[in-house]
């Protein structure tokens, strides 16, 4: 049976952007293991370094290119001619090349004007399509940038032979309105697909991902557990869960691999996953609360906006100062400990007053003792 065809390509690059986050850095053997993991969960596409850099970077770079995995592996290059050969002789059959597009930066950066950065862009492109490469562009800064500019940035590196432009809010100061209007407007001027690079610096970044793809963004990145610099970029899972269970589009991702990876990522990083973290985080189906708790034992749907089997997670009834009866009557029925809600009465009022002086919750083992020392002290 053939795969669908995804509506909206997703791209990784934690091995890249990811590893710029303070402080990480991923040994050759856990970048290995990241990048078979994002492989087998469906990833079309991993940014995989920069080769330039040189050293271990390049090393680990093609040790990945030697795996031969079933993913088209990319690496990131500044707008220099010697990046991308850097590229090139790592095996890598597939660049992208990033240049500012605000006038500060490439002012600030290059010391030169717009038409002087895109005939160096044009050069660029140009060169790596003559070696066989498959070509991404990026626009960097475009929260600072002209709109006018960026169109006329599109087109010149389409007109080149790019496969691809990408818009990086490098600086994170979009919100889901502006990335909107921005990528819909080079939508209509260019052929090629519109990839986003969304950072979090106000909390918006998978928001804005997901604007993105509503104007018509065909590919867009992200990094595990959102890892990169500063705040760091969209999150994989949030982006993959938002796409294909809020716009019902198709991306070939096998959604129960993604939280052993988050998991595995965290370790490696020193990262570890917040307990509040949508999708992933150790909380999210987690129930204390009596109201919550009743409804989810009838639906979970009352209170879940998805299933946790869908992320390889599970549901859990917790006991603690919010809970009520149902919650009580479910994890004794647990413990093999079957009792009538009407004679949990005195159970909670115990459970609720432990709750409160330990500041914790109230494990199954624990309820259980709890609910012996209160059977015979009402006896």
């Amino acid at each position: 049976m053939t795969a669908p065809t995804p509506d909206v390509l997703i791209e990784d690059t934690t091995l890249r952007e990811g590893e710029q986050a303070p402080g990480v850095c991923f040994t050759t053997e856990e970048k290995v293991t990241i990048a078979r993991m994002l492989a087998d969960a469906g990833i079309p596409a991993i940014e995989v370094g920069t080769p330039a850099i040189g050293g271990p970077e390049r090393e680990a770079i093609e040790e990945l290119v030697g795996l031969g995995l079933p993913t088209l592996l990319i690496g990131w290059n500044r707008a220099v001619r010697s990046d991308v050969q850097a590229s090139l002789a790592c095996g890598l059959t597939a660049v992208h090349i990033a240049m500012p597009s605000s006038d500060r930066q490439i002012r600030d950066k290059f010391q030169m004007g717009r038409h002087n950065a895109l005939d160096n862009m044009r050069a660029l492109v140009g060169f790596a399509k003559s070696e066989g490469a498959w070509v991404s562009v990026g626009a960097g800064d475009v929260g600072h940038a002209d709109p006018q500019f960026l169109v006329e940035y599109a087109c010149a590196v389409e007109e080149a032979g790019a496969d691809r432009f990408r818009l990086s809010d490098t600086i994170g100061i979009l919100d889901p309105f502006s990335t909107h209007d921005l990528v819909g407007s080079l939508v209509r001027h260019v052929a090629i697909p519109i990839q986003v690079h969304m950072h979090n610096d106000f909390g918006l970044a998978t928001a804005n991902t997901v604007a993105s793809v509503r104007a018509g963004a065909k590919h867009v990145q992200v990094t595990v557990n959102g890892l990169g610099e500063r705040a760091g970029i969209a999150t994989l899972d949030e982006v993959v869960m938002c796409l294909r269970y809020r716009l019902g589009l198709e991306v070939s991702i096998c959604t129960q691999a993604i939280l052993p990876l988050c998991q595995y990522v965290a370790r490696a990083s020193g990262r570890p996953i917040p307990a509040n973290k949508p999708i992933t985080g150790d909380c999210i189906f987690d129930h204390e609360s009596g109201v919550h708790v009743e409804g989810v034992l009838k639906d979970p749907a009352l209170f879940e906006p998805f299933s946790p089997e869908i992320v390889g997670a599970r549901r859990q009834i917790v006991i603690g100062k919010h809970s009520g009866t149902s919650a009580l009557q479910h994890v004794l029925a647990t413990q093999g400990v079957h009792v009538e809600r009407k004679h949990l009465g005195p159970l909670l009022e115990r459970v609720r007053l432990e709750a409160v002086r330990s500041k914790r919750t109230i494990s199954p083992v624990q309820l259980v003792n709890l609910y012996h020392e209160t059977l015979q002290e009402n006896q």
